[in-house]
């Protein structure tokens, strides 16, 4: 937890590097509680709420902190003709990273039930598989067949890729037939295909969601994503092909391309393996457009990343980002916790860091159909150990950090 400490007082200071925040993601994403925990500590109102209450303990109280003394004495000379809400705002960045070490084992033991935790051997950890939820527009959720690995869209139903029928939609029989919002989206440690009602295909990494119409109608094809998806869109010249994610818009005529929109990592990146596509940022409320200056044209081997509301291109190794599709990671000078993270969705674990990380990137191209222990090996290569607990109903993987 002293890590963890440490990134949180960088983040307040706003002085973390790509692979601290990538670490710091990787950490809240991986448990619920984790969430609560950074969404407390950067909310600037519920964090000086606590130190105040804290500040207004006794310093005889047992749960007292000489750490935490230490700081608040160094701001009181300074601050003694000041509120104390004044005197907490000057001290938040200090104290917060102080708190979480000094009270982590209370929360910890609060939210995970006091679990007890062994360790598991990583053999005995398989790979995802095809796994993914179908919510229709009547609320019925469906769980698809994990001997299958697809679904198609169209003619009013929707049926595994072998033809058996799976769902008749709204509408049929009708002369004006329903058009209905569908979802699919795949747990951690899931993958799923599907085929649109236009012909498209769109394959789904883990922990993602893809929303569609049962038909596409208009002038328009658009779908909605969140985390990772790769497609292969038919061209219709007169109906242009539409993918929003976050903050982002991608247009296109007949092309593939890869996104990557998790919620947990702070860019969302757009991968062009063939075509031509335009990459804007989402209109805000109110706007009637999205503005020229706002947008750029994608060419084949070309990567968008949009972070912080501004989106920039560069080439990239395209292989690199699509080879999940196609069963695999590919860890060409990825940062750890990135590549821990890719991990973590396909074999729905938790993450814990437990020591310092190695500076340099990972290299790797592993099978995904390989259970844990396989990919731990090949890891561990680059002077990395790992062991894995069961902490309750969950299974944590526990990166150990760099081992001379």
């Amino acid at each position: 937890m002293e890590r963890i400490s440490q990134l949180l007082y960088k983040y307040l200071q706003g002085s973390l590097n790509e692979a601290e925040r990538a670490e710091l993601m990787a950490w809240a994403a991986a448990d619920a509680a984790n969430w609560e925990l950074l969404n407390r500590v950067i909310d600037e109102e519920s964090l000086e709420a606590d130190i105040q209450r804290w500040y207004a303990i006794p310093r005889r109280s047992v749960a007292d902190d000489s750490r935490l003394n230490a700081v608040i004495a160094q701001h009181e000379i300074d601050t003694k003709r000041q509120r104390l809400r004044q005197q907490i705002r000057r001290i938040l960045p200090y104290a917060a990273a102080v708190l979480i070490i000094a009270f982590a084992g209370i929360w910890y033991t609060h939210e995970r039930g006091q679990s007890e935790m062994h360790e598991i051997a990583t053999e005995k950890i398989l790979n995802g598989g095809n796994k993914a939820l179908l919510i229709l527009a009547d609320g019925r959720k469906i769980d698809l067949s994990t001997e299958r690995s697809g679904i198609i869209v169209g003619d009013g139903q929707i049926t595994y890729e072998d033809g058996s029928s799976l769902a008749v939609l709204p509408g049929i029989g009708e002369s004006v037939q329903t058009i209905s919002q569908l979802e699919l989206s795949t747990p951690r440690g899931g993958t799923y295909q599907m085929t649109l009602p236009d012909g498209s295909k769109a394959w789904l990494n883990a922990a993602s969601t893809i929303k569609y119409p049962s038909s596409f109608s208009g002038k328009e094809r658009i779908v909605e994503i969140a985390g990772e998806v790769y497609f292969d869109i038919r061209e219709d010249s007169k109906r242009p092909f539409k993918v929003l994610s976050r903050g982002q818009e991608v247009e296109v005529l007949g092309t593939e391309f890869n996104i990557s929109a998790y919620l947990d990592e702070n860019e969302t990146k757009t991968t062009l393996v063939n075509g031509k596509i335009r990459l804007s940022l989402a209109a805000k409320p109110g706007e009637a457009s999205l503005a020229p200056n706002k947008s750029l044209i994608l060419v084949p081997g070309e990567q968008g990343a949009l972070r912080n509301g501004h989106i920039a291109k560069s080439n990239v190794d395209v292989s690199q980002y699509t080879a999940w599709k196609d069963g695999f990671f590919d860890f060409n000078r990825l940062p750890t916790p990135a590549a821990i993270a890719q991990l973590a969705r396909w074999y729905d674990l938790d993450v814990v860091y437990d020591g310092k990380l190695p500076e340099a990137n990972l290299f790797a191209y592993i099978d995904r159909n390989k259970p844990l222990s396989a990919i731990l090996k090949a890891l561990e290569k680059s002077k990395l150990k790992f062991k894995v607990v069961q902490a309750g109903e969950r299974k944590q993987l526990i990166v150990l950090g760099e081992q001379l």
